[in-house]
């Protein structure tokens, strides 16, 4: 039993080692999975801004195709009054258009943008980029999608560094073990 402890204290230092690779690892990929996540609807929420100060119209911004945000994958864009009220919206989530809590738009408002992960429902997570428009109207555009992929992709990810990680841990440990036995075996 003694000779146990003594592998094992001699293999933590590996075990720390290995824990802060997979982790840091995990961490990267995820956020790069997540940040990318957001491209779309920064580009999207940026041009229907501009577009909306250079003097366009909500109906004009906003494509007129219409689809089930809650299901669909693609992005889509929507106009709200200052106040948060959908004035156009180029998708819907439960048969309405994407209605997000007043607090998302005042955050936008103060600090110029606001991505936000918004749950509509127990079944819809959506990434969700809100800018105000600068112009006398308040209006805000928000673009968002489907984090459906992503998720699938994190949980992916999970499985795979978690896997990992159990079999690298096992298999130094079993490797330090044997060491061990080599070297008494030799003395």
């Amino acid at each position: 039993m003694k000779r146990l402890y003594i592998v094992f204290f001699h293999w933590l230092p590996l075990a720390a080692a290995i824990t802060g690779i997979c982790g840091s690892m995990y961490l990267v990929v995820q956020y790069s999975f997540r940040a990318s996540l957001n491209d779309p609807q920064i580009q999207m929420a940026g041009d229907a801004v501009r577009a909306l100060e250079a003097g366009s119209v909500p109906a004009e911004v906003v494509p007129r195709y219409l689809f089930d945000a809650g299901k669909s994958l693609s992005p889509f864009i929507a106009v709200y009054d200052g106040s948060g009220n959908p004035l156009e919206s180029s998708a819907y989530i439960d048969g309405k258009p994407p209605h997000p809590p007043e607090g998302i738009f005042q955050s936008a408002r103060s600090v110029g943008e606001n991505r936000v992960t918004w749950q509509p429902n127990p079944e819809t997570r959506i990434a969700l980029v809100v800018r105000p428009v600068a112009i006398e109207s308040g209006w805000f555009v928000a673009a968002g999608r489907n984090m459906r992929e992503v998720e699938a992709r994190e949980a992916a990810l999970t499985d795979i560094v978690g896997f990992s990680y159990g079999a690298m841990l096992i298999l130094t440990f079993l490797l330090e073990f044997f060491g061990d036995y080599l070297r008494r075996r030799q003395s």
